[in-house]
């Protein structure tokens, strides 16, 4: 399993999260439900605590938990902490997460 994190995303991390980690937890990073159409894969991360089913990662002075659901999505994905005037925030690039089933739009749609 590989991930990719970014120098300032790592700092970023670290400020945010990095007092709040106890023994044996670190940060999840996984596949999230929902999305609508377009807007494609939808991530997450939080602190966390392994199970057997994880991987644990480490990069740079953290360590990531990766779960059995989320590994293949993950594989090769980068995560990057992005400031500028439009937003501001941690991005997650999976090139193989699942980009939706066609058509945008979320909801029934009234026939």
């Amino acid at each position: 399993m590989e991930i990719t994190v970014t120098d300032i995303a790592q700092t970023r991390l670290n400020e945010l999260v990095g007092e709040h980690i106890q023994d044996g937890q670190a940060i999840r990073v996984f596949l999230g439900g929902g999305g609508c159409g377009c807007s494609g894969p939808s991530f997450g991360m939080g602190v966390d605590t392994k199970t057997d089913e994880d991987t644990l990662i480490s990069i740079g002075e953290l360590n990531f938990i990766i779960d059995g659901d989320s590994s293949e999505s993950l594989e090769g994905a980068s995560i990057d902490y992005v400031e500028d005037v439009m937003q501001q925030g941690f991005k997650i690039e999976a090139p193989n997460a699942p980009q939706g089933g066609g058509g945008c739009g979320c909801g029934g749609g009234g026939h």
